[in-house]
C-alpha cells in the first residue's frame, strides 16, 4: 500500500441527472451554474523555484490537472479556462493572465478562482500570500489573498464569484471578501482557517469532487440535490476528522449558499459515506465507506489515491472519537517544537481555537488535538 503526501487544491463542476423519485424532484431545481457562462482561473503549484523555502509536493495523480480536464470535458469553453501550472505560474504571468481574463466576463457570468500550493503569512500577519512559482525572488512575496477581491471588483463585470483555496492559512479569503466593499457577490470555501496550516493531502479536493459529481452521501438532507452549503459542511467534517483542521466557508453580497452544484441519487446503503478509523501498520487513518457487500465494506483512505482502496470486514473499523478539550481548559500547545501555556476558547469536531497565555490575541489559532496536552496543575 502506498499512502502518499499530496498538495490539495480545489474545484470542479459536474452535472448528474438522477432517476427515480430523487431525480424527479431534483429536476425541478435549477443548477446554479451554466457551463457557457462559467469562467475558471486556476493556479496549481506543486514545486517551486526556491525549493529550500517551499517544499515540493508529489505530482503523480495531481488533482488540479484532473479538475481542469473535467471542466474541459463538461462544456466549459476552452477560452473560458486559464490554468497555470508550476513553472508557468510566475507572479508576473498570474497578474497579467488574471487581469486579461477579468475584462472578458459579463454580468451573467460566474467566475471561479482557484489556487493550490503553499500559503504564507505576511510579515504583519494581516495578509496571506499564495506562493507563485517564483515566490521568494526579490520583491515577489506571492499572490496576495487580500488583493484578489479588490482586483475582481475593480476590473470585472460579473455578479458572482466562487473562490476555492487549498493551502495553509487559506481562511484569509473570508476576511478578504468581508472587507470588499463593492460588487460582485462572493462565496469562498477553503481548506483551513486564517490562522492554521493545511494538510498536504488531497482531502479538500476530494470533498469538492464528491459534491460536484453528485455523490449521494454529500446530499445531507437527501432531497436529490447538493448545494454549496452542503459541500462546505461535507468538507468541514472530512478535514476535521481526516486532518484535524478547520475548513472555512463564507459569503458576501447575498451570494446564495443554497446554490445547487449537482443532482444526486439516493444512497445505495446506509453505511455508504460513513467515516471511520482503520489501522494500517501502527497508525490509524480516516476512511470513508464506498460500498457495502454483506459483512464486507469497500473503504477509501480520505485524502489518498484510489489505488489504496480496499475491502475490509466490518470489525476492522473503529468509530471516530475526536479528542476534545472543554472550553476554558488550561492546556499546553506545541509550537515550533516548544510547549506554551494556553487556554481553549472554542472547540469543534476535535479542532481547538486557543489563546496563548501572555500573548496578544493575534496569536490565537486553531490547532489539532495532537498539538495539545493538559496544562500543568
Amino acid at each position: 500500500m502506498n499512502l502518499r503526501n499530496r498538495a490539495s487544491l480545489v474545484l470542479a463542476v459536474w452535472l448528474w441527472v438522477g432517476t427515480g423519485p430523487a431525480g424527479d424532484a431534483a429536476a425541478q431545481k435549477d443548477l446554479g451554474w451554466d457551463p457557457a457562462h462559467t469562467w475558471v482561473f486556476a493556479v496549481g503549484v506543486l514545486n517551486w523555484k526556491h525549493n529550500e523555502m517551499f517544499g515540493s509536493f508529489p505530482v503523480k495523480e495531481r488533482r488540479d490537472a484532473d479538475l481542469i480536464d473535467f471542466f474541459r470535458q463538461h462544456d466549459v469553453p476552452a477560452d473560458h479556462i486559464v490554468y497555470l501550472q508550476d513553472k508557468q505560474a510566475t507572479q508576473q504571468r498570474i497578474d497579467i493572465a488574471f487581469a486579461e481574463q477579468l475584462k472578458k466576463l459579463g454580468r451573467d457570468d460566474l467566475l471561479i478562482v482557484y489556487y493550490a500550493g503553499h500559503g504564507t503569512k505576511s510579515d504583519n500577519g494581516q495578509d496571506v500570500h499564495l506562493a507563485s512559482y517564483d515566490a521568494g525572488d526579490e520583491g515577489v512575496p506571492g499572490w496576495s489573498v487580500n488583493s484578489i477581491p479588490k482586483k475582481i471588483s475593480e476590473n470585472c463585470a460579473c455578479q458572482r464569484v466562487l473562490w476555492f483555496i487549498d493551502c495553509c492559512y487559506s481562511g484569509q479569503a473570508a476576511h478578504a471578501i468581508a472587507n470588499s466593499e463593492a460588487l460582485p457577490a462572493f462565496a469562498c470555501v477553503t481548506s483551513s482557517s486564517a490562522s492554521e496550516t493545511s494538510t498536504g493531502h488531497w482531502t479538500f479536493t476530494e470533498a469538492l469532487l464528491d459534491a460536484l459529481r453528485g455523490v449521494a452521501y454529500v446530499d445531507l438532507n437527501h432531497d436529490g440535490v447538493i448545494t454549496l452549503a452542503e459541500f462546505a459542511r461535507h468538507a468541514e467534517r472530512d478535514l476535521a476528522f481526516g486532518e484535524e483542521q478547520l475548513s472555512t466557508f463564507a459569503s458576501t453580497g447575498g451570494f446564495d449558499q443554497q446554490m445547487v452544484l449537482a443532482r444526486a441519487p439516493a444512497l445505495e446503503s446506509r453505511r455508504v459515506g460513513e467515516r471511520a478509523k482503520l489501522k494500517w501498520r501502527n497508525d490509524w487513518y480516516t476512511v470513508r465507506v464506498l460500498q457495502e457487500n454483506g459483512a464486507k465494506l469497500k473503504v477509501h483512505y480520505i485524502g489518498y489515491g484510489s489505488d489504496d482502496d480496499l475491502w475490509v470486514t466490518t470489525d476492522k473499523l473503529q468509530p471516530i472519537k475526536p479528542v476534545q478539550y472543554a472550553v476554558g481548559s488550561e492546556v499546553e500547545v506545541l509550537w515550533k517544537k516548544k510547549w506554551y501555556p494556553a487556554r481553549v476558547l472554542r472547540a469543534k469536531d476535535g479542532v481547538h481555537l486557543i489563546h496563548y497565555t501572555d500573548y496578544q490575541s493575534s496569536w490565537d489559532e486553531w490547532v489539532a488535538s495532537k498539538r495539545i496536552r493538559p496544562g500543568k496543575s
